[in-house]
């Protein structure tokens, strides 16, 4: 009974506080102040979004809210992706979103829209996106290139050619959105801009790409024959039918010739050997792409043919790469041309069989063997005229220690697993180091 009466009494003083309001203010209710409240907190946050270029990625999903594009001027920008392709379904999307199938252009979408440089309802066509080529599932790149309208502070006039250095039209270049320091904070760690540039509005990623270099990376457990490998990969070189070197695609291909401008096996060791993976560093050399980069099979260590090491010594296997640069390329068709030279480095095919597999009168079907892994295979490079892309010493800094880091973890890996093959090597535990504790840890 006392708790009722309690609650009456609460109830009466309640009404009385609201009859008092309504007096003091007439019409007035608490819904509006709640409203207001709304209204000032929307407010507040397009004030920081008109101040957010520098992409602070926010709440997750609301990260647009009240965020008006219609306000900002466009510009058509071609960004420089690099990313490690190992753990992606590809770089195309197509649609794979939408099943959970990971791929790195669905993640560049996202940070796209996550940093407000497109909108969160774009599309390809809507922001005009074109990329220059589509890598398969575990196959990475250094030099993937795409385009896409982006929001920028820097409008373009009828009379620029988008091809200028922004510094001659009188405009500073640090006015415009640092495009590759805001998106690689908001993309995966394995997946970075490496640089930005204006281009035209009719510039296509895909059709206005003068060629495409590959890199397919391997290691040297010995016995490969690297001056056959040289012979065989130089027939490559010119305009051929490659149906015998792809996998076939009936329905969207019909023309399966395509020119090679260079393909070969480049060692970039000391005095032309393999570079070898451990400890003291990483192998790929890094030169092999310029002219005159690299060893082609040098004339000391391959005059011999095929030269095996003594596996006995328990060092790390050595790293060279086949690359192959040409205008355009059909499905897997690098990883094809791998598979054949590694055929003729093994010696179980002569170089002459990459010449008979290129003549469809003496091999008309393609002969059956294994396709190489992707997992080595690398997007290096795809050159454009006219284009060159610019990367602030800002956004530099940052992608140095994120690389350095990143090397540093895969190459103490690298050094783990060399370590257990050097004890598997040596056949047991005879033999240990003296540094030995007893079993007792640090």
């Amino acid at each position: 009974v006392a708790s009722t009466r309690g609650d009456d009494a609460r109830e009466a003083l309640a009404r009385r506080l609201r009859a008092a309001a309504d007096a003091l203010h007439p019409g007035a209710s608490s819904s509006p102040p709640q409203v207001a409240r709304g209204h000032a907190r929307t407010a507040r946050g397009r004030r920081r979004n008109d101040d957010d270029d520098d992409g602070n990625e926010g709440n997750e999903g609301n990260e647009n809210n009240g965020f008006d594009f219609a306000a900002y001027p466009s510009r058509h920008v071609a960004l420089h992706v690099m990313y490690a392709g190992w753990d992606y379904r590809g770089f195309a999307s197509q649609g794979a979103e939408q099943v959970g199938v990971r791929t790195v252009e669905e993640a560049l979408f996202r940070a796209l829209k996550r940093v407000r440089l497109i909108a969160p309802d774009a599309t390809w066509k809507t922001c005009d996106y074109t990329r220059c080529g589509r890598t398969d599932a575990g196959v990475s790149a250094l030099g993937q290139v795409v385009s896409a309208r982006l929001r920028c502070r820097v409008p373009r006039d009828d009379d620029d050619d988008d091809l200028d250095d922004v510094e001659e039209t009188g405009r500073r270049v640090g006015v415009e959105i640092d495009y590759p320091a805001v998106l690689n904070r908001a993309l995966p760690r394995d997946i970075r801009i490496l640089g930005w540039t204006y281009v035209p509005p009719a510039f296509s990623a895909r059709f206005d790409c003068d060629y495409r270099h590959y890199k397919y990376f391997f290691t040297d457990w010995g016995g490969l024959d690297v001056r056959a490998m040289n012979e065989a990969a130089s027939m490559f070189v010119g305009e051929h039918d490659f149906r015998n070197f792809c996998k076939m695609d009936a329905r969207n291909v019909h023309n399966y010739r395509r020119r090679i401008d260079s393909c070969r096996v480049v060692v970039n060791g000391p005095d032309g050997g393999f570079v070898r993976v451990g400890a003291m560093g990483l192998g790929g050399g890094g030169g092999g792409g310029a002219p005159g980069g690299g060893k082609e099979g040098d004339e000391e260590n391959t005059a011999g043919g095929a030269q095996p090491r003594d596996t006995a010594v328990c060092e790390p296997p050595g790293v060279a790469h086949i690359e192959v640069v040409g205008t355009a390329f059909l499905w897997h068709q690098v990883r094809c041309i791998a598979s054949v030279l590694f055929l003729v480095g093994l010696g179980r095919e002569p170089p002459g069989v990459v010449a008979h597999m290129l003549d469809l009168a003496r091999c008309p079907r393609k002969p059956q063997y294994e396709m190489a892994p992707e997992e080595p295979l690398l997007l290096w490079r795809c050159g454009f005229a006219n284009v060159s892309f610019r990367l602030s010493d800002a956004a530099r800094s940052q992608l140095e220690l994120h690389v350095a880091q990143c090397t540093h973890g895969h190459v103490v890996r690298a050094g783990v697993w060399a370590e257990t093959l050097a004890h598997v090597r040596a056949g047991g535990y005879d033999g240990d180091d003296d540094d030995d504790d007893g079993g007792r840890g640090e």
